[in-house]
């Protein structure tokens, strides 16, 4: 069973309405890569940012959570989905942009991982292709680890988030829901995940000298600041010249 599984019931319900940052992120590409044709979604969970870029793009997606997958398939019957591990990306054709949306790089905690994820990036990406990926800032998982639990009320259940650091740099979520079965009984999923922060330096290094022209911008403000929440990235496949001697 994937980290996730147990979420997918409930996923949309809590995560609300994605097509706002779904067209910012059309927006993103279509000032970057206008000739754009093909999209792969990495860790696409139920589909929502696909089920509006699939009127723009040829759109494959991909996620370890075959229930996630389910919800997906319903919305996005024409799009090819795959369970599969975003470590070890396989398949048998590239694309012109690839996204990672929601903070999913941040729950891969281990450094190593990060860095076998941009490779796979770049080489299931087209030459001068784009990655664009999103991570909640240092910031924001400070914040959220020094605040009491967030409860969050979607229908008649309750969502309860409480976020604590357990290492410098990881912090743990531990997730509750309390779905309403009748009048006054509830049942009670639980789930633990786990974020890193990084810092804007740790994954331009991470990207390494496979990616240029590396931007990172703010979509909810017009500036970056020491407040920013979430940052998106945007990187241009490196494509070395072959030199004529």
């Amino acid at each position: 069973m994937s980290d996730y599984d147990i979420l997918a019931k409930f996923y949309d319900d809590i995560m609300g309405d994605q097509k706002e940052f779904a067209q910012k992120v059309y927006r993103l590409i279509r000032s970057h890569l206008p000739r754009a044709g093909s999209l792969l979604e990495l860790g696409c969970g139920t589909g929502s940012y696909l089920q509006y870029l699939s009127k723009y793009y040829k759109t494959t997606g991909v996620d370890s959570s075959s229930v996630m997958l389910s919800v997906a398939r319903e919305k996005l019957p024409d799009t090819e989905l795959y369970q599969a591990s975003m470590i070890e990306l396989n398949l048998d054709r590239k694309f012109d942009v690839i996204i990672c949306m929601n903070d999913t790089i941040n729950h891969f905690t281990k450094i190593s991982e990060i860095k076998r994820i941009f490779s796979s990036c770049y080489e299931n990406l087209t030459d001068n292709g784009i990655l664009i990926f999103d991570i909640n800032t240092v910031h924001k998982l400070e914040s959220l680890s020094d605040c009491p639990p967030i409860v969050h009320q979607f229908r008649e259940n309750y969502f309860i988030t409480n976020v604590s650091r357990t290492t410098k740099d990881i912090y743990e979520w531990d997730l509750r829901i309390f779905e309403n079965i009748s009048d006054s009984t509830y049942k009670l999923h639980e789930e633990l995940l786990y974020e890193r922060s990084y810092t804007i330096a740790q994954l331009k290094d991470y990207l390494g000298n496979k990616f240029k022209n590396i931007r990172f911008l703010d979509l909810n403000n017009k500036k970056i600041s020491k407040k920013s929440e979430r940052l998106h990235f945007i990187c241009t496949k490196y494509v070395l010249k072959n030199s004529c001697s």
